[in-house]
């Protein structure tokens, strides 16, 4: 089956594009826990290392699917508003690039919040042994290749975190996504057309 796609471009000049692009996700994010799916990626067409970009895409093969997720009360209001431009449903350009955009979970260890966290988790658990908290270093000479940090608002516990994503190419193209419409490192290898224009 073929795919297809739409995209919501951000039209504010000087908006927070990270901002807008996890709004986004978290709509997506409903959608698909409503229906108990995983088969909506996310792209990003103005992906660069540098830049996200001011452009969000939803591809699937199923075609009312993204209809029902372009007409959802949040995208609907932002268009009105003049704040998005949501463009039909089109089908996949055949000679599109095939990326992954992973979601990093190990990312998410190097920040400074988390290793906070996981010493404060480690000194409770030595406390609770009757040991003294020690913390202890260890360099971390991994090389990281480039990465966008986008802010989700989670509904369900109301903490706020971050998504950790990189982009890969990749020559297969695979269909099954995490709950946000991304690959990860392990279980979900969903791919996306990387929709430049």
């Amino acid at each position: 089956m073929s795919r297809a796609y739409f995209t919501i471009t951000y039209l504010p000049t000087n908006c927070d594009v990270t901002l807008l692009a996890g709004r986004c996700i978290g709509i997506l994010h409903g959608f698909m826990n409503e229906r108990s799916c995983n088969h909506i990626g996310v792209s990003f067409p103005k992906w660069t290392d540098k830049h996200l970009g001011n452009q969000i895409a939803f591809v699937s093969e199923d075609k009312v699917a993204l209809k029902n997720l372009s007409h959802q009360n949040y995208f609907e209001m932002m268009a009105h508003d003049k704040l998005f431009e949501i463009s039909a449903i089109k089908s996949v350009p055949v000679d599109a690039p095939e990326v992954q955009i992973i979601r990093d979970h190990s990312l998410d260890k190097l920040s400074m919040g988390e290793k906070r966290r996981r010493m404060a988790r480690a000194k409770r658990r030595a406390e609770a042994r009757g040991e003294e908290y020690i913390p202890q270093y260890v360099p971390n000479d991994r090389e990281i290749s480039a990465f966008h940090k986008i802010p989700i608002a989670s509904k369900s516990n109301h903490n706020d975190f971050v998504l950790h994503l990189r982009l890969e190419p990749t020559d297969s193209i695979k269909n099954t996504y995490n709950s946000y419409g991304f690959a990860t490192n392990e279980e979900h290898k969903g791919s996306v057309p990387l929709l430049a224009f």
